[in-house]
């Protein structure tokens, strides 16, 4: 099962995920359970992108399609209609955020991609609402294990000439750097001919530089509202931060 962090949104990785029209014929009601039945069956794999649907929706749809052997009444009942997915549910009150701690199975169900796009494709989606998408990460230190990492790391991002000017983000714990680091330069603006650096911002007013742009960003070790700095290299060839000294 998926495991649980803190608050966080639907973040970069929601960002160009368009919610998909209903455009095809719905397949009969058993054709249904047996399809989104296999499909569920399907194997964590890192990398992988799984999606979150609300568990008040995914509850309705089983009765309607009596999923389980034991809700077998009224299967098919114009009145169990789940209608389009809906999963207002799960977010908070600010704009694109999870609720705090929800629970699978409980709050919500994860199912693979091809069952998301069936499901839509039967259903279609809420109007306005974007697709809650979260990728298959690793975790353990000996013992790998897959899991769906359904809350973000939210990061807090700025200029260094501009700390005013924050943007929050949400990433992966396993976007590396180098993906920070593009995301900043298009918020930003920052022309792709100009040589930019990455800065830990902390607390004690200290800074430290990221210059592996491979490194992930646990490896990196960045925490929940952690502030990020991008530095735009001087005209004259200098940069406006002392120069870094490698650890």
């Amino acid at each position: 099962m998926a495991e649980g962090g803190g608050p966080e949104s639907g973040g970069a990785a929601d960002s160009d995920s368009e919610p998909v029209a209903a455009q095809m014929p719905t397949p009969s009601i058993e054709n249904q359970k047996q399809t989104i039945g296999s499909l569920l069956k399907t194997t964590l794999k890192k990398g992988d992108e799984w999606y979150l649907i609300d568990s008040r929706w995914f509850k309705q749809w089983k009765k309607y399609v009596g999923f389980d052997s034991w809700d077998m009444y009224n299967v098919g009942e114009r009145s169990l209609y789940p209608g389009p997915i809906d999963n207002s549910g799960l977010f908070s009150g600010k704009i694109g955020a999870l609720k705090e701690h929800l629970i699978d199975e409980l709050d919500y169900v994860l199912v693979p991609t091809e069952a998301w796009n069936k499901l839509v494709s039967w259903y279609s989606c809420l109007e306005g609402q974007r697709p809650i998408v979260r990728k298959v990460v690793e975790h353990g230190m000996f013992v790998k294990h897959c899991k769906v990492e359904v809350y973000l790391l939210e990061l807090n991002l700025c200029e260094n000439d501009n700390m005013e000017n924050v943007i929050t983000r949400y990433f992966s714990k396993a976007d590396t750097i180098d993906t920070i680091e593009k995301e900043m330069r298009r918020l930003f603006e920052i022309p792709s001919e100009k040589e930019t650096r990455l800065w830990n911002k902390y607390m004690s007013n200290t800074y430290e530089q990221l210059n592996k742009p491979d490194s992930t960003v646990q490896d990196a070790g960045l925490f929940q509202g952690q502030v990020l700095v991008i530095e735009r290299k001087n005209e004259d060839g200098t940069w406006p931060r002392q120069p870094s000294h490698p650890k």
